[in-house]
Parts: structure tokens; sequence; C-alpha cells
């Protein structure tokens, strides 16, 4: 098992999600993104029940025990009190619920998987109707199209099991087997055939979405074409609860490597500096990450879409500029087994453990943030300040290179106004997460060390950052780019009395 599985089992278990702070135009009230915390929680229990009774689907209200069951908090930094959880299982179930938000003024959040980074699977803040989607596991594989049709409450690892079993095909996606992929794709959705395929995002073909009059519209190439373009990087919440996807699928059938190699402490800045460099002209049929950390972590590992007889040719450019590993595994074999590999699992397991039966699911209580970096990649003092930076921090903390980019990335041929997804000429982003589980005490220096650590590379990177992991101190600028302005636009179409909404949602203004 790779260096970053063996660290994320123990806190998320294979989990991986500016200077523009100023800009008045962010700076809006709460009014104009969340609902006044007055107004949602002027409607009491029983109100509420009595509006979502009709739909007979079931419910968890404050005090049951079933309610705190319901209430996982995924980042315990936070502890939002929901004001009631509903469980639907029919698209009329999902509409009575928005209406039930519109007409009492209470703020709505679907939930697929729950991994928001903060808690916005909740609402964000206290006092919302949380719609699960975790009813919603309809699957429908159509060969002959090459798409297939899912729920919005499938997670990934029994997504990926169901598509391979049904033909040896597969969607690209993120690594964690846990995460929803209702939130994942409306939010990009990277993973370790991405460079191949592109995000989750680039293959939605359709998505049947529940709109803020509590009707159901599809939304695909010939209907409610811009609406599809706003959910493929911006759509968690903020236009609608989806609670279908087509997505285009993706043969996995031929042999694949998964490959780690482990450097020493001493070695980071040079894995930094060859990372950057071969992932400019790595094949699109790799896709690899670099983990680093304070301890000296320091691995680069990912997925080869071919025999391992290639793979020395195919990682030459990165080989070149290091020294040798001082540990390294190559695995020839299926795409199933790559998947079980990377979400934390023996490659020796029966794939049947996707399905998550007996899953533990994830909690850690952190701080993430999240930075892109474009072509050529760090000079070298960006190196130097990097490394420097990150040699002196808390060993419960990690930074993770994803590479996005490079001249054969599928991710970067598209255009980035072809959809909300704006990252299109990112090389890679680094993911930078610190934590402190059980030891409160130690958030504040973890916190100042992350966002300091942000702070001092930055100059050396863009302002632009990963909407996945999703961050609050971030501007939406970071997420949408040069999109926001239209991103706006579709909002105050599809929602202008801001129906759906979290503290970093879409504004209607």
């Amino acid at each position: 098992m790779n260096m970053r599985v063996k660290r994320m089992t123990g806190i998320l278990i294979g989990f991986l999600t500016i200077l523009l702070l100023g800009d008045p135009r962010f700076q809006s009230s709460l009014a104009d993104k969340i609902l006044p915390a007055s107004r949602s929680l002027a409607a009491g229990a029983s109100t509420i029940a009595g509006c979502l009774a009709p739909a007979k689907a079931r419910t968890a209200f404050p005090g049951s025990s079933e309610y705190q069951s319901a209430r996982t908090v995924f980042n315990l930094r936070y502890k939002y009190a929901p004001a009631a959880f509903v469980f639907p299982t029919t698209v009329a179930q999902v509409q009575n619920a928005v209406g039930c938000a519109e007409q009492l003024g209470i703020g709505i959040s679907p939930r697929g998987g729950g991994h928001s980074y903060e808690d916005y699977s909740l609402g964000g803040r206290d006092g919302v109707i949380v719609v699960d989607m975790t009813g919603f596991t309809d699957i429908s594989y159509n060969k002959a199209a090459g798409t297939v049709t899912v729920g919005s409450g499938f997670r990934l690892g029994p997504l990926k099991l169901a598509l391979w079993n049904l033909g040896k095909v597969t969607v690209p996606c993120g690594v964690c087997p846990s995460v929803g992929v209702g939130g994942h794709a409306l939010g990009g959705g990277w993973g370790f055939v991405s460079r191949k395929f592109g995000i989750l995002s680039d293959s939605i073909v359709e998505a049947q979405v529940v709109i803020a009059n509590g009707t159901t519209v599809r939304a695909n190439a010939i209907e409610n074409v811009n609406l599809l373009w706003s959910l493929k990087g911006a759509g968690a919440n903020s236009y609608g609860i989806v609670s279908q996807f087509t997505f285009k699928v993706h043969d996995v059938s031929a042999t694949m490597t998964h490959f780690s190699y482990t450097f020493l402490k001493s070695q980071q800045a040079q894995t930094v500096k060859a990372f950057q460099i071969w992932g400019q002209v790595a094949v699109a049929e790799v896709t690899t990450s670099l983990y680093l950390d304070p301890s000296g972590g320091n691995n680069f590992y990912g997925i080869y879409m071919g025999p391992s007889a290639n793979l020395n040719a195919v990682l030459k450019a990165f080989m070149d500029n290091v020294p040798a590993p001082s540990n390294q595994t190559v695995i020839e074999t299926d795409y199933i087994t790559t998947v079980l590999i990377d979400g934390g699992f023996s490659q020796n397991a029966d794939p049947s453990v996707l399905n998550l039966h007996s899953f533990t699911y994830p909690t850690a209580t952190f701080k993430a943030k999240s930075i892109i970096v474009k072509a050529p990649g760090f000079s070298g003092d960006g190196i130097k300040t990097f490394v420097n930076s990150l040699q002196a921090g808390p060993a419960t903390s990690y930074f993770i290179f994803d590479l996005f980019g490079g001249s054969a990335s599928v991710i970067n041929q598209i255009a980035p106004g072809d959809s909300a997804w704006v990252h299109r000429d990112a090389l890679f982003s680094i993911q930078m997460f610190t934590y402190w589980q059980n030891n409160p005490s130690q958030s504040s220096s973890d916190i100042t060390f992350i966002d300091n650590l942000w702070s001092a590379v930055r100059p050396y990177a863009s302002s632009e950052a990963y909407q996945n992991y999703i961050d609050q101190d971030m501007p939406l600028s970071a997420y949408y780019g040069s999109n926001l302005n239209r991103l706006i636009s579709e909002k105050k179409i599809w929602d202008s009395n801001n129906v759906f909404n979290f503290p970093q949602s879409i504004p209607v203004r």
C-alpha cells in the first residue's frame, strides 16, 4: 500500500476534495447567500413535519435517536443542527421537500456521501432541511449508447464495482469509496484515469434536477443546455437537487499498472521539481499524485493504463530527475484491483468490499485548503519556499499534488468556458490538509500553519482553487474564475429566490 493510502486510512480511509478576498463583489451580506438564521429557525418541527407528511418520506427530527444517527459530521470542527432530515426514495418526495423549504422559508441541502470539507452537506449552518439522497441508487447501463444512468445517492465504491460488473467500464472519479457521486460530479471529480477520460463532470450527459419551484427538469445537450453547463462544475446545491445522472462510460478492460515510489525527506524538493517537469509531457494514459508531509513522507504514485513492461519508458522523464527510490511497488493488474488499492483495501480483497456494507465512514477534525499551479509549475524559489514551509509544519498535516494537466491531458483539451469547471490550464492541484483529531488545543496553530503556507506559495501559483476541496476562506472567484458572472446569471434564471444556498453557493447578485 502506498504512503498516501497508509496515511489516509487512519484519517479518512483513502479520502481524497486569495487576493480577491477584498473584492466587494464577493463581500455581500449573508442575506445574499443564505437565509437569515431567524427565518431558517422560524418554523417549528411540527410545522415542518406537517408540510412533509403528505409525501410519506421517512423523516427524522431533533430529539430522536434517528436524528442523532443521521447527523453524521464529516469535519468535526462543525456540529450543525438541521431542522429535519428527509430520506426520499422518489422524485415526488424530493419535490415535496423543496416545496416545503420554499414555503416555510427554510434552507435546504441535499446530501449524498456527506464528504463536504466544510460540512455543507448539513447546510453550512443550523436549521435547514437535509435531503438525504442515499435512497437513489438505481442503475441502468446502456451498452449501445456507452452511457449509464444512476441515482445521485450512489457512492463511488459501489458505483465503480457495479460498472465493472456490468461491462468492465467506469466513470473517471476519485479514490475514496464512500464519497457520493452527486457532489463529486457537480464539483468536478478528479481521479486516476482523469488525464485519459477527463474529470467526472465532463462525463455528465444528462441530469434530472428538482428546481426551486418544485418541478423536475432534464438538462442535456438539447434541453436546458445552460443549466447543464452550470451543473458541470458549480452544481452542488446552487441550482437544484439532482436526483439522477446519465454519464458517458469508458472502457477499462485492458491491463493496468499500479505503481508507487518512495523517496527520502531530503529529496522532497527534487521530487517536486521532477513531478512538474515530467507532468508537462506525460502521456494521457498515466495519472499520478505526489504525497508529501513534514515527517518525511515523499511518495510518487498512480495508475498507468497499460502493461508494466512499458512503465519505465512512461516514467522516464520523472525518474531521470530523481535519485533511486528507497522503496517501490509495481503491480500489473486489472482496473478493479487498482480501485481496491487506492481505496485503502488489500489488493487481494474481494471486490465486494467496495459495496461498503461493513465500512466505517471517516470523520476528522481538520482544516483544508487547495491551490492550483499552472505550467511550467513552481519556480526554483517556489519549490524552496514550499518545501521549507512544509518541513516546518506539524506532523499531522500532508500535501497532495494531483496531476491535472500536461499537453496530453484530456482535462486541458476542453476550453475554460465550455463548462462551469474553469481550471483547464492547470498543471496540478495541491490539497493542503492539517488535522488535530483529539487535540483541540492544536487547532489554532495548525490552521495558522496551513494558512501561512498557502500565502507563502501563492506568488508562485495562481489565485485558483479546486471547489471539491471547499474552503470557507476562499472567494468564489477562486473556484469559478471567468465563469462566475455567467453562473450568477444562470442562478437568477433557475433560483431567483435563492432557495438553494449555503455560505459559498452561487449568489443571486
